[in-house]
């Protein structure tokens, strides 16, 4: 598909990250930034390119380039392959676990980076399957390029919503491993409802909701929309897990989970010393580091409103059970390959 000529005619791109996928532009493009050696240690990739976009370099030079070039860049210097791939119900611990990853600098994480999400979401018509499993490969190659000579394991955290992506990434990447991270559903939906995310908020995002959910003629509660938004994330996730494609994790496991089973699921080689690093990390506040954690669980319970519990109750615990189940039925799985 693409020639030694198009491979000789490519602009230097070590260094630099893609940040955005450009669907009204015809055709569609990748603008990039220059990021040199930096590692990506913000609690979300949008927040290490905030950062780098500060940078006089950057402030005077800007890249942008046709998609093409993110699967001809994969020809000629394709990235780590990614190790694991972290999904999540939303507010379960997900940024945490990424923090910790990212700490060690032998670890390349992805936080939630918005390039991504635009490639799962293409508003250009006529893009086929092939075209967009094509173009996810090269993006994740360019995101993973090693900037560093210890950088060796390359992981990424993706949006809550593309639980509904899972069929299309691994048709991408059907050999990494990855597992879905859910949470005691009061908890999660009293966060959203305190600081709703982007796919809470109607028309950001296409979240996918069972289609008996909201009457058209009043406008829907805030609780029943979260509710219903949240158990179709994690019903998409159930639907996967089913097919034996992927673990599932309480948020009870971390941060544990990191240094036992986890660690030999993706295949990781941690020392004594990178564990403790680890373990120091998960101190802090995950998206606001310089803060100690707090544990919210119960009070995030005590909180929510009537009716709340009463569509958490409806909606959500039902597919909670589902995943507990399926837990479960991994873990004694696993229990017996050991053994």
């Amino acid at each position: 598909m693409d020639s030694a000529i198009d491979l000789a005619k490519l602009p230097p791109l070590e260094g630099w990250l893609p940040i955005h996928v450009d669907w009204d532009q015809t055709p569609a493009a990748v603008d990039w930034c220059h990021v040199g050696k930096r590692r990506l240690l913000e609690p979300f990739f949008e927040q290490t390119v905030e950062k780098c976009l500060r940078d006089p370099f950057n402030l005077l030079f800007r890249h942008q380039s046709a998609l093409e070039v993110l699967t001809q860049w994969q020809r000629l210097r394709p990235g780590l392959p990614p190790n694991g791939f972290i999904f999540h119900m939303s507010r379960c611990g997900s940024t945490l676990l990424a923090q910790m990853l990212a700490t060690l600098p032998k670890n390349i994480v992805i936080s939630e980076a918005p390039p991504i999400d635009s490639m799962l979401r293409p508003k250009s018509r006529g893009v086929t399957e092939e075209q967009q499993v094509a173009w996810l490969r090269g993006l994740l190659s360019a995101l993973g390029q090693r900037r560093n000579e210890e950088e060796k394991y390359f992981f990424v955290k993706f949006d809550s919503w593309h639980t509904h992506n899972l069929t299309l990434i691994q048709r991408a990447f059907p050999k990494v491993p990855c597992f879905f991270r859910y949470r005691d559903p009061r908890e999660v939906l009293m966060s959203q409802l305190q600081h709703p995310g982007l796919h809470m908020v109607p028309g950001l995002v296409e979240s996918r909701p069972p289609e008996t959910s909201f009457s058209t003629n009043a406008p829907v509660p805030a609780e029943e929309r979260c509710v219903q938004v949240l158990a179709s994330i994690c019903t998409a996730a159930i639907d996967q897990l089913r097919t034996g494609s992927g673990r599932a994790v309480n948020y009870t496991e971390l941060p544990d989970s990191i240094w036992t089973w986890l660690r030999e699921y993706f295949q990781l080689d941690y020392s004594v010393a990178e564990i403790s690093r680890m373990r120091d990390v998960a101190q802090f506040d995950a998206k606001t580091p310089s803060l100690f954690f707090k544990a919210d669980s119960e009070r995030k319970r005590n909180q929510l409103t009537a009716l709340g519990r009463e569509m958490s109750a409806r909606w959500l615990e039902p597919v909670y059970a589902e995943l507990e189940d399926l837990r479960g039925g991994q873990e004694r799985a696993q229990a017996k390959t050991a053994s």
